[in-house]
């Protein structure tokens, strides 16, 4: 996916949907931007010992990960910078490992003006302004805006809060950062749904993940994801800001995350939207049948 045609039909979205009309496409807008173009920011490799060492640094993180908290809920603000116009959404975030997700968007006073929720293979919403209620599969949402489909796989609950995840990869290079921010761990990934490459930031002295730069088959850049963190809860790294840089025409997008909860446990039924009675329902394209749940 270039670069270019991303962020293009992202503004598209952004710019034909203005106010509450480009609620529905958040997800979509989302992901698109994620869709940005990045040079390389290693050098050399490292030596031998230093290799060693990064690798049990690694696998150290990974343990720690796995076993770190599997809901998360917080409130979240989200920005866009771009061609000239500025803007941003509020309401609030939750996730539950390793792809169920729910996003509440609200007015200055807390009220709810739009609600998405996702499984990872179906997706609701629930446009309150025009009364308005939308199913269908993600993938056909996905494939509908053009997004690859590993920019929704089964992982984007652990890029999200910065965690790792490398089931079946294997690490093919560690290189300097040429900032002197850490060292960058090459990842080859099994599987044609998943990205074929990740491109990993580590910090060794922190043991936490600055940066993931997703690459395909063809070796072009199809997501670059950027990690500052709060306050950890206990060993568990929490991330405080996601940011999505390097897209082009100088354009940004950034999620502030607060108010953190990790100690949340949500079950399949928080992740589905009951429709409120006389709400129009709209079905995307490639939807399948499926049965409607209650909210919690």
């Amino acid at each position: 996916m270039r670069a270019d045609s991303g962020n293009g039909r992202a503004w598209k979205i952004w710019r034909g949907h203005r106010g509450i009309g480009s609620l529905p496409l958040v997800l979509p807008l989302l992901i698109l931007l994620l869709a940005g173009c990045a040079g390389k920011p290693w050098t050399t490799p490292v030596t031998e010992l230093e290799d060693q060492h990064i690798r049990q640094i690694f696998e150290e993180m990974l343990v720690r990960d796995s076993s770190c908290f599997g809901c998360m809920d917080a409130r979240v603000r989200v920005f866009w910078d771009g061609l000239g116009e500025a803007r941003s959404i509020s309401g609030f975030l939750q996730l539950m490992l390793p792809s169920a997700v729910k996003f509440v968007v609200t007015n200055p006073l807390g009220q709810p003006l739009y609600a998405m929720v996702s499984d990872g293979r179906d997706f609701q919403s629930i446009n309150t302004p025009l009364r308005q209620h939308t199913s269908g599969n993600i993938s056909a949402l996905m494939r509908q805006y053009g997004i690859p489909v590993p920019l929704f796989s089964d992982q984007w609950g652990y890029w999200l809060t910065g965690r790792l995840h490398e089931q079946g990869a294997g690490i093919e290079a560690i290189r300097q950062d040429e900032a002197g921010r850490g060292v960058w761990l090459t990842m080859r990934y099994p599987g044609e749904e998943a990205p074929a490459h990740s491109h990993l930031l580590l910090q060794p002295e922190t043991r936490r993940l600055l940066s993931r730069i997703l690459v395909d088959g063809q070796g072009e850049t199809i997501a670059t994801l950027s990690y500052d963190y709060g306050t950890a809860h206990g060993d568990c790294p929490v991330v405080s800001r996601l940011s999505i840089i390097g897209l082009p025409y100088g354009s940004k997008l950034s999620i502030e995350f607060a108010e953190v909860l990790t100690d949340q446990v949500f079950s399949a039924s928080r992740f589905r939207l009951k429709v409120p009675p006389g709400y129009e329902e709209k079905v995307t394209a490639g939807d399948r049948d499926g049965e409607k749940g209650g909210d919690d």
